[in-house]
């Protein structure tokens, strides 16, 4: 009974290390500039370092106590790319770490950051017309969410996105899906 216990745990052992060995882990993460000015957008990547087939949970935090929880997934291709604005001047450490998101596990690997120094005086916001996000032949679907300011324009399935994607303010994050004919910035 001893001998077929630890033929178990060898056997148990060897299968964790071979599904560890293929884990997804945490790659790198980006800005499109880390010397921005009050209101100017910076795009910032993150990329997971795909092993295998896997999926896990990561978070970006952002630096300014909000952060954006994504999962990597056959569904949630890599990198997460968010576009994002800072209202307030300051040194903003913009990280990327491992979370548990919707049952997934963590995406493995150590921390990765990126510091952005935004300079300049602090802006009011002029919310957009909802006429004003939407080029033609794309139209608002709905009314944008006044509180968090998301939105999602519309057109036919398959229809040429605007060669400009719009800037999507605070935490929210652009997205585009051409099969289904929309695009815009959600939460």
């Amino acid at each position: 009974m001893n001998r077929q216990m630890t033929r178990f745990s060898a056997v148990s052992a060897s299968l964790l290390l071979a599904c560890a060995a293929h884990a997804q882990v945490l790659g790198t993460i980006s800005a499109s500039s880390t010397q921005i000015k009050v209101g100017e957008p910076v795009t910032i990547t993150a990329n997971i370092d795909i092993v295998s087939g896997n999926y896990c949970g990561f978070v970006v935090g952002f630096g300014d106590g909000t952060f954006k929880d994504a999962v990597s997934d056959v569904n949630n291709p890599v990198p997460l790319v968010i576009t994002r604005t800072f209202d307030k001047p300051g040194s903003y450490h913009v990280t990327l770490g491992g979370k548990n998101v919707q049952n997934r596990p963590n995406c493995g690997g150590p921390e990765r950051a990126v510091d952005i120094t935004v300079t300049g005086a602090a802006m009011a916001a002029t919310p957009a017309k909802p006429a004003e996000l939407c080029e033609k032949p794309w139209k608002i679907s709905g009314k944008p969410n006044a509180k968090t300011g998301a939105f999602t324009c519309t057109a036919k399935p398959g229809t040429t996105l605007p060669a400009t994607k719009p800037v999507c303010k605070g935490d929210l994050s652009y997205f585009e899906n051409t099969k289904k004919g929309q695009f815009g910035c959600k939460p």
